[in-house]
């Protein structure tokens, strides 16, 4: 199924900077950037409060937007299919303070980074190892309306080692993005296997006894 588009009303500003846009955020207003695919960037003004929620969303910062907007006079102008490239957020209080988004078109893969969990009982952990997941998002290729909430890594059958990106199984329309050597979770040996390994690797091999004559 098909995620969800949110809607989301903006008005086209003529006026950057920060002087403008501290006036904007004094007003209850976002300031925003639309960047174009080969277009010149378009800046807006949305809601805080609407663009919160639409980010709410389980996909988050991946949720598909229609941002419909209006002139400085309230007179429709257009709507562009959007998603969020970056965000910026006030550093005590957390609420946001700027919007990045890109234009999209929606029947063209677009590269998102997705949660990445990990499921099972690790029988290399059984054995006494320890796992340590590097990456918690992978990057991946997919139509900005089949971006999943999650993707998940089966753990159980993991060797000790390092498990590169490539040993994930993506779901159907999906493909990954990252290189596929890039390591997403290791699995360290037990400390007391290491010290027996690097001891019997120190320990000098015995000369056989003569036969006897």
């Amino acid at each position: 199924m098909a995620n969800p588009i949110n809607e989301l009303s903006g008005i086209l500003r003529s006026s950057t900077g920060k002087g403008p846009s501290h006036r904007l955020r004094q007003a209850g207003l976002l300031p925003a950037i639309v960047y174009g695919n080969g277009t010149e960037s378009t800046s807006v003004a949305v809601s805080p409060k609407e663009t919160t929620k639409a980010l709410q969303s389980p996909l988050r910062r991946n949720v598909m937007i229609h941002l419909n907007l209006q002139d400085e006079n309230g007179q429709n102008a257009n709507t562009k299919t959007v998603m969020v490239r970056d965000l910026q957020k006030h550093p005590v209080k957390r609420h946001l303070t700027h919007v990045d988004f890109v234009e999209i078109n929606a029947n063209e893969p677009v590269a998102v980074n997705v949660p990445l969990s990990l499921f099972g009982k690790s029988k290399s952990v059984v054995a006494g190892g320890k796992l340590d997941q590097i990456r918690h998002t992978i990057r991946v290729n997919v139509l900005p309306a089949e971006v999943p909430e999650k993707i998940e890594l089966d753990v159980t059958e993991l060797a000790f080692g390092s498990t590169p990106a490539s040993a994930i199984i993506l779901p159907q329309g999906v493909s990954l993005f990252d290189p596929p050597g890039t390591p997403i979770v290791t699995i360290k040996i037990p400390r007391a296997d290491k010290d027996d390994e690097t001891a019997a690797a120190g320990t000098p091999a015995v000369a056989a006894a003569p036969a006897a004559s």
